[in-house]
């Protein structure tokens, strides 16, 4: 039994680098996943970014537009004045006038306002095209080391895959299944731990003194009966 048990740990040294490995690819997805993540939110500021600056362009050009058509209506106001005799009207134009141009000395202020948002926008923007260039940069070297270790992971999975089922084809049916049973039920850990001085490496809990004697006679397969493991006895 006792070339059973060394199988059987071999066999789960397998399993954990084969898991290992595994976890190992995974890894190396969710490095792209966030680098791409980091490239998709930048893409995404910067569309944002430029539709503001857009907006604001739109808004400048409307009031520059505003401002020309006040232009126009003091201008003509300015050239009525000439032909206005009533003194009530005279007035009114005159504060007609001033209004139109207190309205344009408003609108230059913002107008004022628009550009200076517009700036800060374009040096947000060209900040978040130069960080998005390094975050591209990183993305094609990454992706050239992730298509290296994915092609190492990939062979070395074959590898165990190949090992497991040799290791697999020694052992005997009913010792397998067992194996295979506690292996299930173990949600943390080895399915197959040491035992030494009388103490479970799986749940570190001592074995009764009875069933450690016969542990060490290697005759057949034994369970913890505290975690419901393999146990074996390894001498130190």
């Amino acid at each position: 039994m006792k070339d059973q048990i060394d199988i059987l740990v071999s066999l789960q040294e397998i399993e954990i680098e084969s898991s290992s490995v595994k976890t190992h690819l995974c890894s190396i997805s969710k490095r792209l996943d966030l680098l791409s993540s980091s490239q998709n939110e930048l893409k995404q500021r910067i569309t944002d970014e430029t539709a503001k600056i857009e907006e604001l362009r739109k808004l400048y050009r409307s009031h520059e537009s505003d401002i020309k058509q006040n232009q126009v209506m003091i201008k003509r106001s300015q050239e009525r004045l000439n032909s206005i005799k009533n003194n009530r009207e005279y007035q009114a134009l005159l504060k007609e006038i001033e209004e139109l141009k207190r309205t344009n000395s408003a609108t230059e202020e913002s107008m004022i306002d628009y550009l200076n948002q517009i700036d800060d926008a374009e040096k947000k923007t060209a900040a978040m095209h130069e960080e998005l260039q390094f975050v591209e940069n990183d993305i094609l070297q990454e992706q050239q080391v992730v298509g290296v270790e994915t092609e190492a992971a990939g062979k070395r999975l074959k590898e165990l895959d190949q090992e497991r089922q040799k290791m697999s084809g020694k052992i005997e049916a009913d010792v397998l299944k067992l194996f295979q049973k506690v292996q299930s039920q173990q949600v943390r850990g080895n399915a197959v731990v040491p035992v030494q001085d009388a103490v479970c490496h799986g749940c570190y809990v001592n074995i009764p003194p009875q069933m450690y004697n016969e542990l060490q006679r290697c005759d057949k397969l034994r369970m913890c009966p505290n975690c419901q493991r393999i146990i074996y006895w390894k001498q130190i």
